[in-house]
């Protein structure tokens, strides 16, 4: 039987030291309920030593990242306190292994949200506002093959997310665009109904999800909603926008180490 706890703390520990997930070299087998007990575990010591939930992120959510990530259904994570930054930020490269950025919307919730199926009506009437992030990711796979499992249990690879100065634009279902620009060149652009779709159906996805987990979504909370475009890996220095045309916008700077 795996020993949740000590696992856990493993995590924990590799995660502060930047090299996440080094269980996941040697040979052992790993459920998915295992892994997110793992993850649990790991936030409940993360909260033990004065860090916060302030939400969860959904990933995996379109077709294109679950084929680079050789996963096929969405999964979640937790969002912290200590991993946010506001837009305009410079991060150093050093502080993630394997940087990988994603440029999606987020929300904002306005009531709680715990059941197994929600309306379209009822998603829409939980969102207090919405707004473009980046999502920072450790993107790092231990094993040979990429599995659900050791995505899960490093938190989905999130690493942290930077969010807009305005993030509070009222949410609705209409079209709109979405592009990355990195170094002024724009690597992606989502354009129309899939975009505010996924916002609806992710969240959706997520309350249904928490609820076999025994947990709900809770007021004021921030949920990132999964990207349609791809994962980025980023390598060197670099400036980050991402933009939209009704939600805002955000950026940040990735330096090289300084120290």
């Amino acid at each position: 039987m795996l020993d949740i706890a000590d696992l856990a703390a493993r995590q924990l520990s590799d995660r502060d030291a930047r090299t996440p997930g080094t269980m996941f070299a040697e040979h052992f087998s790993l459920s998915e309920d295992e892994a997110y007990a793992i993850q649990a575990e790991v936030c409940r010591l993360r909260e033990q030593r004065g860090e916060s939930v302030v939400g969860y992120k959904i990933g995996c959510t379109s077709t294109g990242i679950q084929q680079q990530l050789h996963i096929d259904h969405p999964v979640f994570g937790r969002l912290f306190d200590s991993e946010r930054w506001p837009t305009g930020t410079s991060l150093e490269s050093s502080q993630f292994c394997g940087l990988a950025i994603e440029g999606e919307l987020a929300v904002r919730l306005s009531r709680d949200l715990s059941a197994d199926e929600l309306t379209d009506a009822e998603v829409l009437a939980a969102i207090e506002s919405v707004f473009p992030i980046i999502e920072l990711h450790h993107l790092v796979f231990r094993r040979s093959e990429r599995t659900a499992e050791e995505l899960i249990a490093n938190n989905a690879i999130h690493a942290g997310f930077v969010f807009p100065a305005n993030s509070s634009v009222e949410f609705d279902i209409e079209p709109a665009t979405l592009r990355i620009d990195i170094n002024d060149e724009p690597v992606a652009t989502v354009s129309g109904t899939e975009l505010t779709r996924t916002v609806v159906d992710s969240i959706r996805w997520l309350s249904r999800e928490l609820h076999s987990h025994g947990r709900g979504l809770l007021t004021g909370q921030t949920i990132l909603c999964g990207s349609v475009a791809d994962l980025f890996p980023i390598s060197s220095k670099c400036r980050i926008v991402v933009t939209t045309d009704r939600f805002g916008s955000v950026e940040c700077t990735i330096d090289e180490e300084t120290g």
